[in-house]
């Protein structure tokens, strides 16, 4: 019987806050940069309190299949998160860049359930969904021994249609020219936490204005963003306000979507 648009398995997405997300497409569950603690409070500074609240301890997700980390900053490479899921859902394989590969065999994650993030071929991941990896310019994109970009944003894809979820990037020439040979993108989860002078003396790496988000989004013609990363410390935090109030410069370019709840695959 051919299949129908009624008949695919459901999709479900959950923002984590930052550029976490949990994908469940059907039978398959994949996370991605999944920070679920209070670690850079913890271990980092005491004032870079979290204000998204956790979805759910670690520890309770047990059915998780796959986990993409897009670099090794702690809140997206999270030692408060990441062994405990490891631990929680033992079939569940990594995706990650060489630097968040070293971290995760020192964190004992078995080699056999760690991948190399590439950017040169798909993974399929199950339930008709792919992924590969793209580069990230955090603050610029530089290439690990391997040969593969050091910080990556992902590729998902379903049944043709895509969904870029960027990680922490800034926009380069060499981005928008990698990014040129998918289009079309359907969706782009862009952070928009800007980089300024006083994040920059703070130790806090910045990445996209909201104006260079949706610059980007107009020059790689996607039909809809997601603007993240903006959302769970203060001091590297941009206002839904300020978000709506760029957009009303640019609606007839792309849709923009404030909750990732509401974008499918």
């Amino acid at each position: 019987m051919k299949e129908t648009m009624s008949s695919r398995p459901h999709t479900a997405i959950q923002h984590l806050g930052q550029t976490g997300l949990k994908v469940d497409v059907g039978s398959t569950c994949v996370v991605v940069d999944p920070y679920l603690s209070h670690s850079v409070q913890e271990l980092d500074a005491p004032d870079l309190v979290r204000l998204v609240p956790i979805a759910f301890p670690p520890s309770s997700l047990k059915e998780v299949d796959w986990v993409l980390i897009t670099h090794e900053h702690m809140d997206h490479c999270d030692p408060h998160t990441i062994p405990a899921l490891a631990a929680a859902s033992p079939q569940a394989r990594f995706v990650a860049p060489e630097p968040v590969r070293r971290q995760l065999r020192e964190w004992g994650i078995a080699e056999n359930r760690i991948l190399a993030a590439t950017t040169t071929t798909w993974i399929d991941l199950g339930s008709d969904l792919k992924v590969r990896a793209v580069p990230a310019a955090h603050p610029r994109i530089l290439m690990g021994n391997d040969g593969q970009p050091k910080a990556v944003g992902y590729l998902l894809e379903r049944y043709g249609k895509q969904v870029w979820v960027a990680g922490d990037t800034s926009v380069c020439e060499e981005l928008i020219n990698c990014m040129q040979e998918f289009r079309p993108i359907h969706t782009a989860l862009l952070p928009v936490n800007e980089d300024n002078f006083f994040r920059r003396r703070r130790g806090i790496i910045g990445n996209m204005t909201v104006r260079e988000a949706f610059g980007l989004a107009d020059e790689l013609k996607i039909e809809q963003v997601v603007p993240v990363h903006w959302d769970l410390f203060e001091i590297n935090s941009t206002s839904p306000e300020e978000i709506q109030e760029v957009y009303r410069a640019y609606p007839w370019l792309f849709h923009l979507v404030m909750n990732a709840e509401e974008i499918s695959l």
